[in-house]
């Protein structure tokens, strides 16, 4: 069977994201016209209905629904169940219909059936048309899946919705229900808008959440790798002769031999011995069962079912050869002793249990259709939503069962957050008269509510049936445990899941993944294997270090394949980085070895394939694991007995302020730092060494105190005020000085215990071989800081070495950074200095007497003293001649004149306005056209100087210094400068000059949105969440340190004048007032307004605001 092309997939996903909508839209609709989250039913209900409603109420708080105030009753879990069952019990009817596997019910002969012919047979059968019969009969024919007596098949949808339903699951391709994978992208796809939404609303993630967010199909090639060198490493240890061992000329040959029809072994990689004999690369599994009659395996998260499906596609032809089985006995022999799955959502329980089925009755020669041996695919995630007395009287009389029931509630009470992490002792009561097996439970509990009529107790019995099947799976022991672990870093861990983690898996605890590889080794029979599909971050991250050492020392490492990132097709970036691991259950000799790949460098999928079938396997000896750093597990690092830089340099690991939008500005949002304004150093450039200088952080310790913050960290203690090197550690490394300054946690800095090794620190830092030394101990793409002195350094041909490099004192050219000298003649962006100059901003630079920088820098400085006659005294530039003042150009040239002396000339003028994609034009048109938005790029859209117009080409316009736009200046724009604009206006209309009609109705325009903002009222207020109401600033009245993102809102928010969503602002900076990550802690001034959420898109009445005050007051 082929895979879902993309076009194909891509029709599937939409149709299944349509079907989620379309189908909870139904069941909330049916379900809320029974009533069923009424506190009472409704008197027109009829005695049939009544008992409907009375099951579903059941079966919602099964689901984990909950009654409030012991009436009024939720219904999310219920409406989801509804929706999914309906939908997904039609999907399997055409999957059944169209591989001619959909059955009509009879007893003694049944025969297949088309989806035409359910239409015709309808009427007769009772169902109103032929896809509610064709849903019957795959319920009948899939009991395991859908229970027959459940009450959500009893609830009929509404027949608008029904229809559509049924019209999106007949426009589906044909091709999509005979793809290997369709299953799998079914769920994925289910889930999808759930995911993000969870995802987007930060909570942590509990049982309501985890189904989604840790669900991800896994590729092909990956199940196909993991069970080629398990499964099928095992089988040609056993198929092929020592002949054919010793004597193959290549691994291609040993697969062809060790193939068999239906097990083609296109993974399976050998390795060659130094006799020169092959053996398989992951090993032989001597340890396993001999017959494969007793080899159990099981995927504890099994979702769909992708390897339960391919590993019965394995056994079912090793059977028959091995044991001598017919193709239909294989089948059974497989599903009844073979496989084995568990899933903590009961909805992929259903979806794996019908692939296997499906997958089943499809395989050649085996009779299609028949009765199949029960599935062992049970849900391990159920919920037990009775009191323990209602539950522990499902057992009567009986003594072995309620002594069943009792450790099935004490295990599975947080069964949907734990799931397969649960572990039950293999049997209860152990040594005692009641001593019970698990599998032993489900046949006495049915046995003993044979008769029972109660709705709330059948409810429960079919829980507890369900989690006695999944006990006995998780109390077993497999020889092959298979899975793709889910991924859920420890800091979205719910209170349970967390508490759970750092008390069973403390080695393990900081990612579900890891939990998940800890909790499959419990699963493993003595000598038996995992094989699992991972995150690699356990590989070498320090804080793993404790299990490293734990699995170098216990486990055999097996292979493992670092595939790195972009190894699923759906997922690009480093947001998994994935490992394909085979480990196995068996203590390491002192000499043996393991194998691998390192693919992290491979780019794309299909040349990760290539490598993985075909790339030299490497070895490592597993004992010298343990010599490493942290005993990180490489095969490219060596013990050569090289030192390591730790014995030069120290490190420091970077702050975290707690809350970005808060804390941290850029320092042109003010016109000095100082007053609790701290340098903050951040990430550099790579074609710079003096950037990452445009931070700042507010630290006063009353208004702005981010030591008051949930995630606020200060770190780096250990190189504060020394010199050294930081470093941007993520992704592609990047460096700059460090001068020893607060910095950001994207930094990592290694500061050299002698300073004068600095120089020399540097060139090895810069050479590349730190990078690849690096890249050795650590994957991650955001490297930890404690790793970088852990890399290998000869102090020998790196100390002493000549240098010439200058990194003492600072030296910059760029206005975005603190270091800037300031003069616009010797910068990259001369125009915006200019301007920025002109409108009387000055750089840190050349206000702090007191900053370190290069002797030429600092005569720069000092040059930019003769500029400071060309600044405007009030911040106000009109680019139109107002109030006698000249243009803004005019005033402009005059200062490029005065900063380039004699160097000055229109040649200049030209190459500065071709440099500023304005060539060929004047420098007017330039500040009119080009200016403002070329400000906003450059200044990383926080501008300071702003450029407010009419919206026309020739109408007003005026540059604004930002730091003095106060209530006071505002009022001068407007009835000074604006007011003179519109005086000559009028003067021109009595004059009869062209066009002064259209700008004095535009200036007249922009005085009234002005005039809005000077006021203040709702919705052209400025909002801050970190203030009080008391303290909102009532009108136009900004306080700088709440920084240009909030201050800018109502010049936005006003009616546009020219481009939409710019208001009266020439441009629109990439700006908005979304929600910020992170939760506000509980003194937080809105905290309980916005339950802990940080919003900025809030407004408030002028009347609520005076309110507050007075009442401060």
């Amino acid at each position: 069977m082929q895979p879902l092309d993309k076009t194909l997939r891509n029709r599937l996903e939409r149709t299944i994201k349509d079907a989620r909508d379309i189908a909870e839209a139904a069941a909330r609709a049916a379900l809320e016209q029974l009533g069923v989250g009424e506190a009472a039913p409704f008197a027109y209900l009829s005695e049939q209905a009544r008992e409907l409603r009375r099951k579903l109420r059941v079966h919602g708080r099964q689901l984990g629904d909950s009654l409030n105030g012991g009436k009024i009753q939720t219904m999310d879990r219920l409406i989801e169940e509804v929706a999914y069952e309906h939908w997904h019990r039609m999907l399997f009817a055409r999957f059944l219909a169209e591989n001619n596997l959909l059955m009509y019910p009879d007893p003694d002969d049944p025969v297949a059936v088309t989806l035409e012919e359910c239409e015709d047979l309808a009427a007769d059968e009772g169902a109103a048309n032929g896809w509610e019969l064709a849903a019957r009969f795959a319920a009948r024919m899939l009991p395991q899946i859908f229970r027959l007596d459940s009450p959500v098949f009893q609830l009929g949808l509404p027949p608008e919705h029904q229809q559509k339903l049924e019209r999106l699951v007949a426009d589906l391709e044909f091709p999509v229900f005979t793809a290997s994978d369709s299953l799998g992208w079914v769920y994925q796809f289910w889930q999808a808008k759930k995911k993000d939404e969870v995802n987007a609303s930060e909570v942590k993630i509990g049982a309501r959440e985890l189904p989604a967010v840790t669900q991800l199909f896994t590729e092909p090639y990956m199940v196909s790798f993991l069970l080629d060198n398990s499964l099928g490493a095992w089988w040609a240890a056993r198929r092929l002769t020592e002949a054919d061992l010793q004597n193959a000329k290549s691994e291609e040959e040993l697969r062809r031999k060790a193939a068999t029809p239906g097990v083609p072994l296109d993974y399976l990689r050998f390795v060659q011995q130094e006799d020169g004999t092959w053996t398989p690369a992951a090993g032989t599994f001597d340890g396993w069962p001999e017959q494969l009659a007793d080899l159990k395996t099981l995927d504890p998260c099994c979702g769909s079912g992708h390897f339960l499906v391919a590993a019965f596609l394995m056994l079912v032809p090793m059977r028959m050869e091995r044991d001598g089985l017919s193709a239909r006995e294989a089948v059974d022999a497989v599903l009844r002793e073979n496989i084995h799955g568990l899933e903590l959502d009961q909805r992929c329980v259903e979806l794996a249990a019908f692939a296997l089925a499906l997958t089943a009755w499809k395989y050649p020669s085996a009779g299609g259709y028949r009765v199949l041996p029960e599935l062992n695919v049970a849900c391990s995630g159920l919920s037990i939503s009775a009191k323990k007395e209602e539950w522990l009287a499902l057992a009567g009389d009986n003594t072995n069962l309620r002594l069943a029931l009792d450790e099935l509630y004490k295990q599975f009470k947080d069964a949907p957050v734990l799931g397969s992490l649960i572990n039950p002792e293999a049997s209860l009561g152990k040594g005692s008269l009641f001593e019970l097996k698990w599998e032993d439970v489900g046949p006495l509990l049915s046995k003993a509510l044979k008769e029972e009529k109660d709705i709330e107790r059948s409810e429960l019995a079919v829980v507890a049936n369900g989690l006695s099947n999944a006990a006995s799976y998780l109390a077993s022991k497999f020889a092959l445990v298979f899975t793709n672990v889910p991924y859920l870093k420890g800091g979205y861990h719910s209170d349970t899941l967390k508490s759970f983690c750092e008390s069973r898996y403390p080695r393990s605890k900081y990612d579900l993944a890891t939990v998940f590889i800890e909790r499959c080794q419990e699963l493993l029979s003595r000598d038996g294997s995992l094989a699992v599909v991972t995150q690699q971050y356990w590989l070498f991250l320090k804080y793993y270090a404790g299990l490293r050492e734990y699995f170098v020392r216990n486990k055999q490492l097996g292979l493992i394949a670092r595939l790195g990132p972009g190894a699923f097709e759906t997922i690009s970036g480093e947001v998994v980085n994935v490992c394909l691991q085979i480990t196995h259950n068996t203590k390491p000799s002192t000499l043996y070895r393991h194998t691998g790949f390192e693919l992290d460098s491979v780019k794309g999928i299909e040349q990760k394939i290539i490598h993985l079938i075909s790339s030299e396997v490497l070895f490592s000896q597993q004992s010298n694991q343990k010599k490493n750093p942290d005993c990180r597990i490489s095969f490219e690092l060596t013990d050569d007995g090289t030192g390591l830089l730790s014995e030069v340099a120290d490190f420091g690991k970077g702050s975290v302020s707690g809350d970005g939008p808060h804390y941290l500005r850029k320092f042109w949002e003010f016109s000095s730092v100082d007053n609790g304004r701290k340098y903050w150093l951040n990430s550099p450039q790579e074609s710079d060494i003096w950037s990452g200088r445009d931070n700042i952080i507010l630290w006063d310790g009353e208004q702005h105190n981010p030591e008051s913050e949930l995630g606020f960290a200060l770190r780096g203690h250990r190189v504060f005020k020394k010199r050294g090197i930081a470093i941007g550690k993520a992704g592609k490394l990047r460096f700059t000085p460090y001068t020893g300054e607060l910095f950001d946690d994207n930094l990592a800095v290694i500061c050299p215990y002698d300073n004068s090794n600095l120089e020399a620190l540097w060139d090895f830092c810069t050479s590349g071989e730190f990078e690849s030394n690096l890249r050795k101990l650590d994957k991650k793409m955001s490297v930890t800081a404690g790793t970088f002195t852990k890399v290998s350094f000869d102090q020998d041909v790196w100390l002493g070495a000549p240098s010439d490099i200058n990194i003492r004192k600072p030296w910059s050219i760029d206005p975005t950074q603190w270091v800037f000298h300031g003069h616009p003649s010797n910068s990259n962006e001369t125009l915006q200095v200019a301007v920025a100059r002109l409108l009387g901003y000055r750089w840190p630079a050349e206000l702090d007497t007191s900053m370190e920088l290069a002797d030429e820098q600092r005569e720069w400085v000092k040059r930019c003293e003769a500029l400071a006659g060309y600044a405007d005294d009030d911040g106000i530039v009109c680019i139109p001649p107002v109030r006698g003042e000249a243009s803004a150009s005019d005033r402009l040239l005059n200062l490029l004149a005065a900063a380039y002396g004699d160097a000055w000339s229109n040649d200049t003028l030209a190459a500065l306005l071709k440099s500023a994609d304005h060539a060929g034009k004047t420098l007017e048109t330039w500040l009119r056209e080009k200016f403002f938005t070329q400000h906003c790029k450059l200044f990383q859209h926080r501008p300071f100087i702003w450029h407010i117009w009419d919206g026309l080409r020739d109408g007003f316009a005026a540059l604004v210094n930002y730091h003095q736009l106060d209530a006071k200046l505002l009022e001068t724009l407007i009835y000074t400068y604006l007011g003179d604009w519109i005086s000559r206006q009028k003067q021109d209309i009595a004059s009869h000059v062209d066009g002064a009609q259209e700008r004095l109705a535009a200036a007249e325009a922009l005085k009234k949105k002005l005039e809005l903002i000077l006021e203040g009222e709702a919705p052209y207020d400025i909002f801050v969440r970190w203030k009080p109401l008391e303290k909102q600033p009532i009108g136009w009245d900004p306080d700088l340190n709440d920084g240009v993102r909030l201050n800018i809102r109502p010049f936005l928010t006003v009616p546009d004048v020219g481009k939409k969503g710019a208001g009266v602002l020439r441009d629109k900076p990439n700006i908005n007032w979304n929600k910020d990550r992170g939760k506000d802690v509980e003194s937080a001034p809105w905290y309980h307004v916005f339950d802990g959420d940080r919003i900025n898109d809030h407004h408030l009445t002028l009347a609520e605001k005076r309110a507050a005050r007075e009442a401060a007051e």
